[in-house]
């Protein structure tokens, strides 16, 4: 169970197919300059900002080989910028992200902590500056990542893997079974000695969580504290996770109820029109034309796997949550496929591929999760074998399960979700491999464990954090943050708001860990909502009106057209987090760009969220503060029954959705006067 993002097509991936034959890469060599010395490790400066010292340290690839070879596990350090009073560990997801890649957020996860506590980010090993893990097969796969065809790719890797590296009497490592998580953790627990670390403040996300549960329950006293963001279970994990699909069943369900406009206007349940939606597309999918995350046309056919994953991929992607149920009801209600087409498209191309190594390892995500997760059948026997218990356990899974959809659709999900099919041609393992032998509690009771879950992740959703929680034993506390999605404290979402709860409990709990029960956690009560959709009309006349203020005399065309400009930002703050440059169409026409960071600027051009009426003017967006401000002119189309021009200032927050838009201005010269729930 992971979650991974987009792949950037960078020229990078072709020099790496080219160089990296796994096993022959060392970890990233330092830039020369002068050397921190750090327990017995030599460090040479990153050339980073803040700065910060990079190095390797050698350990075996294969502990049970007498004369190994070595693997060089790469790390980044970050001193405090004052005195230190103790070193937090990270590790990221995947598995296969490489820990440095994401130090931006792990420094902003940090805040003001940085002043007393340094930073060690650590690749596990078969990743980042680790001496990543890439076949050319895995990396260069363009087909649905499940199925036999896929299955076959993935082994073929594994035995790959299996002829990289060499015993000294000439025979070959069995190195598919060399990547899992106990190797890794033991990896860890060797570097801390050689840098002369203890009791440390160890922090993991995602897979990283599931890492920090090992590390911490064979290396215990090395540790001061134990963090898990978006966990799920390595004892007793369910390889159909189950969870995943009742969490999604509620957790559509609740977005749209805690959305002022979807709660007031949502004209029917979420799973419901889902499963209108399944039912069509299974019949007949859907072929059709929309605009890329390049701003190029792209065609694109949304079948129900594609449905799966769209489905799956909300439980780390709030716009699948935000705009898919309308999206649905636009094309079951009226045949309007353009919003169905432009989401699949946007979801497939973000959050369905992977970026290129170094930055995120396919491979080692393979050689982690055959080797560690729980199958659907028994990694011991032949593929051919292996194929026909895992049809005969799908067969004969309930068709209640995953309803609307089959147990085979379900299980056609993207691998990288959850691996059901992708080890069936994965190696072996020659020895059986235990990620966590101890029994509950899993922890020594002075060891402090936060354990931190989103309410609406359904990739590790908050039933499996609980369960976490119980199993380490009394000294963990679970806690559930409202609204978010796949994890709470270490993101990068460009819609600020509810990430700013996770890590305000993160950083009260590392600054004092023995206090963990008298942790303050009003903050679970105030965190924003996911603005989702009501509805996409086709034309002002179907669009929810503006609410009318004091002072108000435009008409109701007016009080539409308002509603439709302010939908136009709105759609494009959101749609700006998925571009790959500053530049898009509108929904049904127009264009518009963006520039800046931390305060977006917008442009529209003729841009139509409706068929019939063009939007153009500009509008800000300051991300840290959350405050949007826009002037709009909105032109109806001509026709015999053509409402005025109207033009309008309007201000929100996006960390505020329950506050309302105000909007002020003319239509027609007549004075404009509302209220809109925030669109963003």
């Amino acid at each position: 169970m992971t979650v991974t993002f987009r792949r950037s097509a960078l020229a990078a991936v072709l020099v790496l197919m080219v160089l990296v034959v796994m096993g022959t890469i060392s970890a990233k060599a330092c830039p020369p300059g002068p050397a921190l010395r750090l327990g017995s490790l030599d460090l040479g400066p990153c050339g980073r900002r803040p700065a910060s010292w990079c190095g390797t340290a050698q350990v075996p690839l294969d502990r049970g080989t007498p004369g190994s070879p070595a693997l060089g596990i790469g790390f980044e350090w970050v001193p405090a910028t004052g005195r230190s009073r103790g070193t937090v560990v990270v590790v990221d997801g995947g598995p296969g992200w490489e820990t440095t890649y994401s130090r931006t957020a792990y420094l902003q996860m940090l805040g003001p902590l940085r002043a007393h506590r340094n930073l060690l980010m650590v690749d596990l090993r078969g990743t980042g500056h680790s001496q990543v893990l890439s076949c050319p097969e895995l990396e260069h796969y363009n087909g649905q990542p499940s199925g036999p065809g896929f299955a076959r790719t993935v082994g073929v890797c594994g035995e790959r893997l299996d002829h990289t590296w060499q015993r000294p009497d000439g025979g070959w490592i069995h190195a598919s079974e060399l990547f899992g998580t106990a190797d890794a953790a033991q990896d860890l627990a060797d570097l801390l000695s050689q840098l002369h670390l203890t009791g440390v403040d160890l922090y993991g996300d995602s897979y990283g969580s599931w890492f920090a549960q090992v590390f911490a329950t064979r290396h215990p006293s090395l540790l001061r504290s134990l963090t898990l963001d978006s966990t799920y279970e390595v004892f007793g994990l369910d390889p159909w996770y189950t969870s995943g699909v009742t969490t999604a069943r509620r957790a559509f369900a609740l977005a749209c109820r805690r959305s002022p406009a979807c709660a007031a206007h949502g004209s029917a349940d979420a799973w419901r029109t889902l499963s209108a939606l399944a039912a069509r597309l299974r019949a007949t999918p859907l072929t059709g034309s929309t605009t890329g995350l390049d701003g190029q046309p792209a065609t694109i056919t949304v079948t129900v796997t594609t449905l799966v994953d769209l489905v799956n991929d909300a439980g780390s992607d709030p716009a699948v949550y935000r705009n898919l149920q309308a999206a649905a009801e636009a094309y079951l209600g009226h045949g309007d496929t353009v919003p169905l087409l432009r989401l699949a498209q946007q979801t497939i191309a973000y959050d369905g591929t992977n970026q290129p190594p170094p930055a995120f390892s396919d491979t080692l995500y393979f050689a982690a999760a055959c080797t560690d997760y729980p199958q659907l059948f028994f990694m011991s026997g032949p593929g051919d074998q292996r194929a026909r218990q895992f049809r005969r356990r799908v067969a004969a899974q309930p068709d209640a399960t995953f309803a609307p959809f089959t147990a085979a659709e379900w299980t056609t999900v993207n691998a990288y979700t959850n691996t059901y099919d992708g080890c069936l041609g994965w190696p072996a393992p020659q020895r059986a491999r235990t990620p966590v032998a101890a029994r509950p509690p899993r922890v020594p009771p002075a060891l402090p464990v936060l354990v931190l879950g989103g309410d609406l992740d359904s990739l590790t959703p908050a039933v499996g954090g609980r369960h976490v929680a119980a199993q380490l034993g009394p000294s963990a506390r679970f806690v559930t943050v409202p609204n978010l999605t796949h994890i709470t404290a270490m993101t990068l979402r460009t819609r600020p708001g509810p990430e700013a709860c996770g890590q305000s409990l993160y950083r009260q709990f590392l600054r004092a860990p023995a206090a963990l029960a008298r942790l303050d956690t009003s903050c679970t009560r105030h965190t924003p909502a996911v603005p989702v959709l009501a509805a996409y009309p086709a034309r002002l006349a179907g669009t929810v009106p503006a609410t009318p203020a004091p002072g108000n005399r435009a008409d109701a065309d007016a009080l539409r057209a308002a509603a439709s400009g302010v939908a136009v930002v709105g759609d494009a703050i959101v749609r700006s987090g998925y571009l790959t440059g500053g530049r898009d169409t509108g929904l049904r026409g127009g264009t518009w760009t963006v520039t800046g960071d931390t305060r977006a600027c917008f442009g529209f051009t003729d841009v139509r969220w409706t068929g019939d009426a063009a939007v153009s003017g500009t509008a800000t967006w300051d991300r840290g503060r959350g405050v949007v401000t826009a002037h709009l002119r909105i032109t109806p189309d001509a026709g015999p029954d053509r409402a005025a021009d109207t033009t309008l200032d309007t201000t929100w927050n996006t960390l505020t959705p329950h506050v309302p838009a105000s909007v002020t201005g003319t239509a027609g010269g007549t004075p404009l006067r509302a209220t809109l729930p925030a669109p963003a």
